[in-house]
């Protein structure tokens, strides 16, 4: 394998990725289960190569809307190069958790 760390980055990102709440208080001190405040999803776009109609932008842009039909805010894109050629796009969608919205 040529690249181990990008495949390792690449499974690391592609599960949800959940980013805990701090709170200042006591850990001794039972009350509420914590919840995460934000649930994060990265996904990958591949690049069609060139193709004229149905290239990068229209990928990305069918992405997005999918994305904010199921409740997801873009927050983040990272091209991915291999050898110099475009291959896609990482793009990162965020939204709040779940249990968040009781």
């Amino acid at each position: 394998m040529r690249y181990p760390i990008i495949l390792f980055i690449l499974l690391a990102f592609s599960s949800n990725v959940v980013f805990a709440q701090t709170d200042d208080t006591d850990a001794a001190t039972p009350g509420p289960e914590k919840c995460a405040r934000i649930q994060a999803s990265t996904v990958f776009v591949p690049d069609k190569g060139g193709n004229r109609k149905k290239g990068s932008a229209s990928n990305l842009t069918e992405s997005h809307r999918n994305a904010e039909a199921q409740g997801w805010d873009f927050s983040a894109l990272s091209v991915y190069l291999e050898d110099g050629d475009l291959q896609g796009f990482f793009v990162t969608y965020t939204r709040p958790h779940p249990c968040n919205n009781k």
